[in-house]
């Protein structure tokens, strides 16, 4: 349906705080890392991508990274400071929101309480007006006839699998729903663009789970482009076709979830992805050569044989593992005490503390372990990541042998 680009865009809100605000908080402890200029708090900045014809694209980030600012910002409803967003080809920096052929879904659902479930879908479709050419060739605006609205509401109830309910007012609906009438409003103007803000965080887990399986049914039978915005990983990582990660008005990477989670781009998305979270160990470079470096780690000698060349790889670095390349193995050299059991049904997570470090390490199947049980481990795969301890990003992905 549409190619949304934007390329340099920033926002930027005007500080309009009286100086005596401005010198209380600047005693006052710093809630954000956002960065402040003379302009005023710049909540997002340099944000580049090109969105392909009915990709399906995640912004992911903790709390006040600016993705729904952007969401925003595409959708019309926030000034872009700077930078230009284009839908289709086209300028949309000064179009007013109604005319970006663009429809979003909120958070709080947004339906009217008066209306039954019918009316709450064909609500913007009886605003929208369709252009008609008469006899002489001119062309006029008139509104959607009758009977076209009933298909489309009826087409989009039966692929939401809302028939049913179409008779209903939103109050007798589940949360799940309702959340699937707030769509198939959406979806209803066949729009170039469906923008998605956190629509299913007022959702318990289990109607989650459902609603995420309903969103990918949905984009295999709809041809629209898809901006979703969520802070849960799982979502981000079960319906992106790419994922763009955000922190503090910035992206720290974008990728497929295959991309972020096997090769990370730095600390802060080696964190933020993966769960449980990825061990982070200390250590230390005593020489590199070409693709192979040796490390000090955890009071031992360690070989760090990398897919690529490390370029310049000197001084402190953190290894990054994933709490499943970390096992507990019989001739494993590392040796690490137990903290904490925590056994979920198929898999165990045992926390561990090695060498001044705590670790995590998951185990299949129902373990239970002892405080304080001495247990080996081992470091297994080649997708052992290295980080540069100072700038925190990563310098290479490969192996580790002791």
């Amino acid at each position: 349906m549409a190619e949304v680009i934007l390329k340099n865009v920033r926002k930027v809100y005007p500080n309009t705080e009286s100086k005596k605000k401005k010198a209380k908080d600047e005693n006052s402890e710093k809630k954000h890392n956002l960065e402040i200029t003379e302009e005023g708090v710049v909540a997002v900045q340099d944000f580049n991508i090109d969105v392909a014809d009915k990709e399906f694209i995640v912004l992911v980030g903790p709390s006040g990274c600016g993705k729904s600012t952007t969401l925003r910002m595409i959708a019309g409803l926030e000034e872009i400071s700077g930078g230009e967003l284009t839908i289709d080809g086209k300028l949309m920096n000064d179009v007013a929101p109604k005319d970006r052929d663009i429809a979003m879904v909120f958070q709080n659902y947004a339906l009217y309480p008066h209306m039954t479930v019918y009316e709450n879908i064909a609500f913007p479709l009886k605003l929208k007006k369709v252009a008609e050419t008469d006899a002489d060739g001119k062309t006029h605006l008139k509104k959607m006839p009758n009977e076209e609205i009933d298909r489309r509401v009826r087409e989009a109830a039966e692929v939401l699998d809302i028939t049913q309910f179409l008779d209903r007012k939103p109050k007798a609906l589940s949360g799940g729903q309702r959340q699937r009438v707030a769509i198939g409003r959406a979806i209803v103007r066949s729009p170039k663009v469906l923008l998605m803000d956190e629509p299913l965080s007022n959702l318990d887990a289990k109607l989650r789970n459902q609603m995420r399986a309903e969103i990918i049914k949905l984009r295999e039978k709809i041809d629209t482009t898809f901006i979703y915005v969520t802070h849960d990983q799982v979502e981000a990582m079960t319906l992106g076709d790419r994922i763009v990660i955000m922190r503090d008005g910035y992206i720290q990477q974008i990728g497929t979830p295959q991309e972020v989670f096997n090769h990370p781009a730095n600390l802060f998305v080696a964190e933020f992805v993966g769960n449980p979270t990825m061990n982070f160990i200390p250590a230390t470079v005593k020489s590199a050569s070409g693709n192979r470096a040796s490390l000090s780690l955890l009071g031992h000698d360690a070989t760090f044989a990398a897919k690529a060349p490390l370029d310049g790889i000197k001084g402190d670095v953190v290894l990054g593992v994933r709490p499943e390349f970390l096992p507990i193995q019989p001739d494993g050299p590392l040796r690490g005490k137990t903290y904490s059991t925590l056994p979920a049904g198929m898999e165990t997570t045992v926390k561990l503390t090695c060498g001044g470090a705590m670790l995590t390490s998951v185990v299949f199947g129902c373990v239970d372990y002892a405080v304080d049980t001495e247990l080996p481990l081992s470091i297994v795969g080649d997708n052992i990541a290295l980080f540069d301890k100072a700038s925190g990003k990563s310098v290479g992905f490969g192996s580790v042998t002791f």
